[in-house]
């Protein structure tokens, strides 16, 4: 898989080629409707399937102690999936494609029993269902249109007090998160993690902001409307990559560590729910997408969201250990005399067949 790695710059320089037939207006001129966002879904659902098999790469490496397979995942988390994620920004809005993260949760559902022989219960099948068609009607429902701004109107759109509302908030909840990882159970601690690392990956508004300022450099001066001075003369597009990549860092750190102790189908549910939640709450506040919708769209965009909600809630009540043997299975150790501990795949794949909740004891 390392040999494809050179090929990506390649491959999003050809992509921008493409981008002209999706150039939007400027703010003032109003948006304009993206008939080739199919494009951006269909390259951000390769994505996840590259990020998929990058987590459940660093997954095994923990259950094997073979720290070789750390570098692969990042290959694949940190290199592939990344590359063809900011192509897909390319051609859709973030409201489009933060709901597309989804599909992870799809790839782990079916690739995880296989790959690292974690069993697929009832309440993850039905967790993820709920996720998949959230994700789905999220999709649908959230913005088709594109616009595009120059720095100054970024700028605007950042410091709007709906932003600052949006930003407040999200400080708020970290430091929820951050309380709950110190000072609450094992579980609570777990969840904590892989919730604010998905959270921190939904913000990927600056990340759009690049995108479209580098489509605009892409077109020919008389097309780009939005450029008129080239904006990487100016510090704000490094300012807002440095942005993206210091939460992508983040998010990527906290979910290696939800990893050691939760099991993939699990963690990586939790971590792209609370980013698709991320993704399409910042999307229509800081990115003002949903300027141009119809309150029918938004109120069923509202209740999509709800759905993803609704099957995180199903996902964790199924995993919430329920006593002593329950919470190791949860924690994926087996213990080994008084004191000592040990992480295997042997022990993970015997817990994982006779710890397994009451409720989800029938094989699907």
């Amino acid at each position: 898989m390392a040999f494809a790695a050179p090929s990506l710059s390649a491959c999003s320089l050809q992509m921008a080629s493409l981008l002209p037939h999706v150039a939007g207006r400027l703010l003032e001129s109003g948006p304009i409707k993206n008939d080739l966002w199919w494009i951006g879904v269909l390259l951000d659902a390769f994505a996840t399937l590259a990020g998929t098999g990058g987590k459940q790469l660093l997954r095994y490496a923990v259950i094997t102690k073979n720290p070789w397979y750390y570098p692969l995942g990042l290959l694949c988390t940190a290199m592939i999936d990344p590359a063809f994620d900011i192509s897909a920004y390319g051609f859709a809005a973030q409201s489009i494609i933060a709901p597309c993260a989804g599909m992870v949760v799809v790839w782990n559902v079916l690739l995880a029993p296989c790959t690292l022989n974690e069993r697929l219960t009832r309440s993850r099948l039905s967790g993820a269902l709920l996720i998949l068609v959230g994700t789905i009607c999220v999709g649908l429902y959230g913005s088709h249109d594109d616009v595009e701004r120059s720095v100054d109107e970024y700028l605007e759109l950042f410091s709007r007090p709906a932003a600052m509302v949006y930003y407040l908030i999200f400080a708020v909840w970290t430091g929820v998160c951050l309380y709950m990882w110190r000072h609450g159970s094992a579980f609570t601690s777990g969840f904590a993690m892989g919730a604010l690392g998905g959270a921190l990956a939904g913000n990927m508004f600056t990340t759009k902001a690049v995108v479209e300022m580098f489509k605009c450099v892409a077109q020919d001066s008389e097309t780009a409307e939005g450029c008129e001075t080239n904006p990487f003369f100016t510090p704000y597009p490094y300012l807002f990559f440095a942005i993206s990549m210091t939460l992508a860092t983040l998010s990527l750190y906290m979910l290696a560590v939800g990893l050691r102790s939760f099991e993939a189908l699990y963690m990586i549910t939790v971590f792209e729910g609370f980013m698709i939640i991320s993704g399409a709450i910042s999307g229509n506040v800081v990115m003002n997408e949903a300027e141009h919708q119809e309150t029918y769209e938004l109120v069923l965009y509202a209740m999509s969201i709800g759905i993803i909600l609704c099957g995180l809630y199903v996902l964790c009540r199924g995993e919430r250990p329920g006593g002593d043997d329950a919470e190791q299975r949860m924690l994926a150790r087996c213990r080994v005399g008084e004191g000592s501990e040990m992480t295997s795949s042997t022990c993970e794949m015997k817990q994982a067949r006779d710890d397994e909740h009451e409720r989800d004891k029938a094989p699907l």
